[in-house]
């Protein structure tokens, strides 16, 4: 329904831009899910489907981490400096090194808001959020300055040596090895999620601290170990970007009109924290961030209409999980009485 009210609000647009609507849809849909655009759909669903899954993790447990966009700069800063001075070590290894590198960055990026959280009850909304910006910020200035590729007039850092990269496996296109090692990670994630006492407890956490401190659960490292997952797997798909796409580390790495990082949460949202959706969610979405290509080419329709359809869905996303409380909690009431 979300979705379906989206389109239908983003068709009202249109018309009023003087847009025809199914025009623009078909060029929206065509740009995503054609044969010729289907590759690019799941580049763009990768990063989008890593950081989802991270923070299904954190979301479960109500704990906000709106800070995925900063741990991906950071994941894929750290991995793009570390390529160049580890160019020399043996493969595989420097391949697993430098995620493992990317995702612990991540994760260190997450855990000062975890703290504050976990241990004086600060809002972890607003503290991820402001790490976004420090986080982009630093990274600015890293490739303004002391990282900035010397040959190159823009901002980055020099380009990773081939032997690095994460192999093509199917030649002509940009489908890289990366994009099955994120999917690989749905039926762990799944896994945790469905089938752990670990996913108990965050889904008791999520209820209330008062009552996960009543099921003698340690609600302090809980919380921590629910944003170092969340931050971890950000920073994966930062180092997964940097070597399967990018091969160096670019200010617009993440795209403007969706950024990875904001675009992940309706991901995790509209996948209603379940692993095996937000797959099927990344899909979709990272289709749409393509698509608006298309059709703002082909349609005349601007860019940022994508974010705006996105927006729309988290708004209506959002509202559904008001809706279902409210009628959980007044079937509980009858169902005392």
């Amino acid at each position: 329904m979300a979705i379906g009210i989206a389109f239908l609000v983003g068709s009202a647009i249109l018309l009023l831009a003087g847009v025809n609507p199914l025009v623009a849809y078909y060029w929206l849909f065509y740009g995503a899910f054609s044969a010729t655009s289907l590759v690019e759909t799941f580049v763009r669903a990768t990063p989008l489907l890593l950081i989802g899954l991270g923070l299904a993790i954190s979301f479960t447990a109500r704990i906000w981490n709106i800070g995925a966009e900063g741990q991906f700069y950071i994941g894929a800063t750290i991995t793009a400096v570390l390529g160049l001075y580890t160019q020399s070590l043996p493969q595989p290894f420097t391949f697993f090194l430098l995620l493992a590198a990317a995702g612990v960055s991540g994760a260190a990026w997450a855990l000062p808001p975890a703290i504050l959280r976990a241990h004086y009850g600060i809002n972890e909304i607003i503290t991820t959020l402001m790490l976004n910006y420090i986080a982009i910020y630093t990274v600015s200035y890293l490739l303004h300055n002391p990282f900035r590729d010397p040959v190159s007039s823009f901002p980055e850092t020099s380009t990773l040596p081939e032997q690095i990269w994460i192999p093509i496996l199917v030649p002509g296109t940009r489908f890289h090895m990366g994009i099955l090692l994120a999917f690989f990670t749905v039926p762990v994630i799944y896994f945790i999620l469905r089938r752990t006492a670990f996913s108990m407890k965050l889904e008791i956490l999520g209820s209330g601290r008062k009552t996960a401190e009543y099921a003698g659960i340690n609600v302090t490292r809980l919380i921590i170990q629910s944003m170092l997952i969340s931050g971890f797997l950000a920073g994966v798909a930062g180092g997964i970007e940097v070597l399967g796409i990018q091969h160096k580390m670019r200010l617009e790495i993440s795209p403007s009109i969706s950024p990875y990082g904001y675009t992940a949460i309706a991901v995790a949202l509209l996948g209603y924290l379940n692993p095996v959706l937000i797959a099927a969610t990344s899909i979709f979405l990272g289709g749409i961030i393509n698509g608006s290509m298309t059709m703002h080419r082909m349609a005349n329709v601007p860019v940022g209409m994508a974010g705006i359809i996105q927006a729309i869905m988290i708004i209506f996303i959002m509202l559904g999980y008001y809706l279902e409380e409210k009628f959980a909690t007044k079937l509980l009431e009858r169902l005392k009485q």
